[in-house]
C-alpha cells in the first residue's frame, strides 16, 4: 500500500502522522477537520503563485508592498486556497490597512530575493516579462513548535524583455507552514536551496602545473570596460535547431575508448568541441519536457548518475561536440576522461575528470584547446565552461555550460546587445540568464567565478 501523509490539528498541536492511502481510516482533528498534503501543496500554490506575480509587479517594492506573501493561507477544514491579512483575517481590509499604516511589508527570505533580483534584471536591461511556476511537493515534517516544514521543487519558465525563447530553471525550496488558532494555515518562511555544492571525494589529483585563475564577472558578462559585447545584429547565429540524433541517447554516446601510446601527458589530447553540437544536446537534456520529476536530474541513461551531476552533464555535452574518450585504468588519473573506466578498487567508475568539478577545470585547460578567460575577450559565448566557488573557498563546486546569448539594452547607450545564458544540471536549469543565476547567488555569499573558452 502507498503511503499517504496526513497534517491535521488535534489537541491543540499540529501533528504530522503516516497513515496508509488505501484501506485506512481518515484521520481527523478533535473538530472533524481533516488536512494532509492537498492542503499543503494548495497552500505552497497560492503562495508560489503570489511570488510568480512579484517578477512583474511594478506596485510591489522591498519598501511597499501590499500584496506581500503575509496573505497567503488555507483552511484545513474546506481545503481552499485564500489569501487575507495573515491567519484569518479579510483580503481586502488587510491589504488596505498595512496600505493605510505604511507598515513596512513582511516578505519570506525567498520572496525578498525575488524582488532584488527582478529589480537587479531590470537594470541590467532584461527586465522578466512573465515568470509562470509549477510545483511538487515532496516532503513534509513538524519541528518541536508544531511547524510545518516543506520541501518544495519550484520549476518556474520566465520570459524576457527582448527575447522571444524563455529560460527555464529548478530551485528546490524549503518552506516553513504554521497554523493559526483559526485552523488555518501560512506560509510563514521560505528559503531557497542553494545550488549543490560538490563533494570533495579526498583523493584528486591535479595535473602538475595547472592553475585555477577566477575571471572577473564583468569580464564574463561583457560588461568589463576593457571588453564589451557584440551589438545584436551579430547574434543570428545563437539559434541552434535541436538535431533527431539527439533523441537517440546511443548516438551521442558512442565515442570508443581512445587510447594513445606514448602520448605526453602535456601535449593537448582534445580538439574544439562542436559548440553547435554541445549546445543541441545540453539543451535537448535540460529542457522541461525532459525532465517532468523536479526533484531528480533526468540523464541521457547511456550515462552514469550520481547525486551531483554538474561536472558530469558538463563532461557529456563536451562528448557530445567531439571529446573522446581517454583512458582504460585509474579514475584518479588526471589525465584519464572517461565516464566507464576500470576502477583500481575493481568494478568500472567515472574518472574524476569526468564526474568532479575542479578536475574537469584541470583537465580542460591541460589537455584541450580551453583556456581561462583574457581581458578584452567578448562576454561568454556558447560553449564556454563556467565553474563557480559558492563560497569563497578557493576550491570549485559547481560547472556549468553556456549554451545561449540573451538580449538585453544597455542602459548607457540604449542599445541592444548579448548577454550568456547558461545550462546546468544539480538542479535543472536551460538557458537561463548568466546575470541572473550570478545575482542569486550572490544572496547567499560573495561566490569567485572561473570561465575557460576556446576563442
Amino acid at each position: 500500500m502507498k503511503s499517504k501523509l496526513r497534517l491535521w490539528r488535534g489537541g491543540g498541536t499540529l501533528i504530522l502522522a503516516a497513515g496508509l492511502a488505501l484501506g485506512s481510516a481518515p484521520v481527523v482533528s478533535a473538530a472533524g477537520a481533516e488536512v494532509d498534503l492537498d492542503v499543503v501543496t494548495k497552500v505552497v500554490t497560492a503562495y508560489q503563485d503570489l511570488l510568480d506575480s512579484h517578477w512583474t509587479d511594478s506596485n510591489c517594492s522591498l519598501s511597499s508592498c501590499a500584496n506581500a506573501s503575509s496573505s497567503v493561507f488555507a483552511s484545513s477544514g474546506d481545503k481552499k486556497s485564500q489569501r487575507g491579512s495573515s491567519f484569518g483575517g479579510s483580503s481586502k481590509k488587510g491589504r488596505d490597512e498595512r496600505k493605510d499604516s505604511g507598515e513596512n511589508p513582511k516578505f519570506t527570505k525567498a520572496e525578498a530575493t525575488i524582488l532584488r533580483v527582478r529589480d537587479a534584471m531590470k537594470e541590467f536591461g532584461m527586465p522578466i516579462k512573465t515568470a509562470k511556476s509549477t510545483i511538487n511537493v515532496e516532503d513534509a515534517k513538524l519541528d518541536a513548535s508544531g511547524k510545518a516544514t516543506v520541501s518544495v521543487a519550484v520549476g518556474t519558465t520566465k520570459t524576457y524583455e527582448h527575447n522571444d525563447k524563455p529560460g527555464y530553471m529548478v530551485n528546490v525550496h524549503t518552506v516553513t507552514l504554521a497554523p493559526s488558532s483559526e485552523n488555518l494555515f501560512a506560509v510563514i518562511e521560505d528559503i531557497v536551496d542553494p545550488i549543490p555544492q560538490e563533494e570533495d571525494p579526498g583523493d584528486v589529483q591535479l595535473p602538475e602545473g595547472v592553475t585555477f585563475d577566477p575571471v572577473p564577472i564583468d569580464r564574463i558578462l561583457g560588461t568589463e570596460s576593457s571588453g564589451g559585447n557584440r551589438p545584436a545584429a551579430n547574434t543570428s547565429g545563437a539559434e541552434f535547431s535541436l538535431l533527431p540524433a539527439h533523441k537517440d541517447s546511443d548516438v551521442v554516446s558512442t565515442h570508443q575508448v581512445q587510447n594513445i601510446p606514448g602520448q605526453q601527458p602535456h601535449k593537448k589530447r582534445q580538439g574544439k568541441p562542436d559548440v553547435r553540437k554541445m549546445v543541441e544536446y545540453a539543451t535537448f537534456w535540460t529542457d522541461e519536457a525532459q525532465n517532468p520529476d523536479k526533484y531528480k536530474d533526468v540523464i541521457n541513461p547511456a550515462y552514469p548518475k550520481y547525486e551531483y551531476n554538474c561536472a558530469n552533464f558538463v563532461s557529456q555535452t563536451l562528448e557530445a561536440g567531439g571529446w573522446k574518450r581517454q583512458g582504460v585504468f585509474g579514475e584518479k588519473d588526471p589525465y584519464a576522461w572517461n565516464p566507464y573506466i576500470k576502477s583500481v578498487m575493481g568494478g568500472v567508475t567515472a574518472t574524476r575528470t569526468w564526474s568532479y568539478a575542479p578536475s574537469l577545470y584541470a583537465y580542460a585547460k591541460m589537455d584541450s584547446p580551453y583556456h581561462t578567460m583574457q581581458a578584452g575577450t567578448m562576454a561568454a559565448q556558447p560553449g564556454d565552461l563556467l565553474f563557480v566557488d559558492f563560497h569563497s573557498t578557493k576550491v570549485i563546486g559547481h560547472a556549468m555550460v553556456v549554451t545561449g546569448r540573451g538580449l538585453r539594452e544597455d542602459q548607457a547607450t540604449g542599445k541592444i546587445i548579448d548577454t550568456p545564458l547558461i545550462s546546468q544540471k544539480t538542479i535543472n536549469y536551460q538557458n537561463h540568464p548568466l546575470f541572473e543565476s550570478i545575482k542569486t547567488t550572490e544572496e547567499n555569499g560573495n561566490p569567485i567565478w572561473y570561465a575557460l573558452t576556446t576563442r
